[in-house]
């Protein structure tokens, strides 16, 4: 995995319909993102903002379950060549589902990890053994009003990759991006060489620009593509190959 300029688009499973969950995937993935992140609808999702919890609804009014995720990811062959994936999930369906079964059950090389927004860091270290054994990571959050301590215990413990919170609160398009993000990415770069990422609020090429010159490794985008995707229905695809290029383009000219 490089390090640097990572580009992560987040997509609900399943909206704005089903068959279009696995396109948008190849599409994604054919202009040189480093990851996607697939959120599973849920019924509360504490961190979303309002773009993503209404994805979250219509995805659940679609049908769509954990179940149903991991049945069509294992559908997908390997010859398609998709990113690789880090499934985002709060912990409920998780664990209706049996964590070490998910687990199990998840296609590799397919998928990379997971990030459990709601699960307690004390309770990350307990699971960190599944993962491995699994050869999965578990990709932990931190915010800006992390505290020091626990942001090395996160930096630690984290596999692979740090996911920072852009700012406290929910996801969604936001206007700019504080400047304080900067110290937050130094505190985390001084306990880890691993790559930090940056989501929450990042809606346009320039913010993307703006956080990799803060010292980041790479960014999120969700809120915004999501937004693309609800806009332009008829031709979806289209519009995301074009809204991902303009941020492949704006981070490689960093």
């Amino acid at each position: 995995m490089k390090n640097n300029n990572l580009l992560i688009p987040y997509v609900t499973a399943g909206f704005p319909t089903k068959k279009l969950f696995v396109p948008i995937l190849k599409t994604l993935s054919e202009y040189r993102v480093d990851f996607i992140e697939i959120g599973v609808p849920y019924s509360d999702p504490l961190a979303d903002g309002p773009i993503i919890q209404e994805s979250s609804k219509t995805a659940l009014e679609n049908g769509i379950t954990l179940k149903w995720i991991v049945e069509a990811c294992c559908s997908i062959p390997l010859e398609q060549k998709i990113k690789p994936l880090i499934l985002f999930s709060y912990f409920n369906p998780i664990l209706k589902y049996g964590l070490e079964k998910l687990l199990k059950d998840l296609p590799r090389p397919l998928f990379y990890g997971l990030m459990i927004p709601d699960l307690p860091l004390e309770e990350a270290n307990r699971y960190l053994p599944l993962f491995k054994k699994y050869k999965l990571n578990l990709i932990l959050l931190c915010a800006p009003n992390t505290k020091k301590e626990k942001t090395g215990k996160i930096a630690k413990l984290s596999n692979a990759l740090i996911y920072l919170v852009s700012v406290t609160g929910t996801t969604g398009i936001r206007k700019k991006i504080p400047k304080k993000l900067n110290r937050k990415i130094k505190e985390i770069k001084s306990f880890t060489q691993k790559p930090v990422v940056v989501g929450f609020g990042i809606s346009n090429a320039k913010q993307a620009r703006q956080i990799i010159s803060y010292g980041a490794n790479g960014i999120v985008v969700g809120s915004a593509l999501i937004r693309v995707l609800n806009k332009h229905l008829s031709n979806s695809l289209l519009k995301v190959e074009k809204f991902i290029k303009s941020f492949r383009q704006a981070l490689d000219s960093d």
